[in-house]
């Protein structure tokens, strides 16, 4: 198995995150692991420093701040990269089991196999959802058919987070900080990419919403999300990210 590096964005997971952090680690006990926790009110980072402490393969980073998925991926993303430089696949996934394990190694399977940069766990068209609300359904839906009509019509997913990158597609990321803070920074990375050429394939995953814990989508966020769609759309037809 390739060199795998794996970043955990998390907020108030502390029911999910021990598990997955153990699921993941039962692939391959050398995958370099990376939480970034943004300053969780329910501790999640403690449960993890006192889990993990002599697990020299799995990093904790604590934020001072709730300051949203963006900074948390590229933190993340950057530590990996600069503790390990023979790290051949970077992986970014949710911490509540919406992304599943079993995509996961299918994921890691199809990526090492492919001449592709990015690789999107995407749950459109072929995907499934379970047990998802209908108006989470309704928003990501129309989300992302409104991106890809602005951006690309090629990927059918901008906002799922989970994704597979190699190098080149992490040095791209790592270049700058994300602008949007929030999930929408999904979106921008994917425009980046597209601007600068990089080849993203897709394959289809299972969907499943969290079963502990509770979303960290608020109508805020949504509110933001809808703004940076716009401004992303401005910059990708300029040609550029800014």
């Amino acid at each position: 198995m390739k060199n795998i590096g794996v970043c955990l964005p998390s907020f108030n997971e502390s029911e999910n995150i021990i598990n997955l952090i153990n699921k993941i680690i039962e692939i391959n006990k050398n995958i370099k692991i990376c939480v970034v926790d943004d300053n969780s009110p329910d501790n999640t980072h403690i449960l993890v420093k006192d889990n993990f402490k002599n697990n020299k393969n799995v990093y904790l980073i604590k934020r001072d701040k709730k300051d949203g998925r963006g900074g948390a991926v590229w933190e993340g993303f950057n530590l990996l990269y600069s503790i390990n430089r023979d790290i051949e696949i970077f992986i970014e996934m949710d911490c509540d089991f919406s992304h599943s394990i079993e995509d996961m190694i299918k994921g890691i399977k199809i990526f090492s196999n492919s001449e592709c940069d990015v690789l999107l766990g995407s749950r459109y068209p072929n995907g499934t959802i379970i047990n998802w609300p209908l108006k989470r359904r309704i928003f990501s839906y129309f989300s992302n058919l409104l991106i890809r009509l602005l951006i690309n019509k090629s990927i059918y997913d901008y906002t799922n987070g989970f994704r597979f990158y190699n190098q080149r597609a992490l040095k791209i990321i790592l270049e700058k900080k994300p602008i949007n803070k929030g999930f929408i920074y999904l979106s921008e990375t994917l425009g980046f990419f597209l601007i600068q050429n990089i080849k993203i394939k897709s394959f289809p995953i299972t969907f499943k919403n969290r079963i502990r814990g509770k979303s960290n989508t608020n109508f805020l966020e949504i509110y933001n999300a809808l703004k940076g769609i716009i401004k992303i759309h401005k910059n990708f037809k300029n040609g550029k990210i800014k």
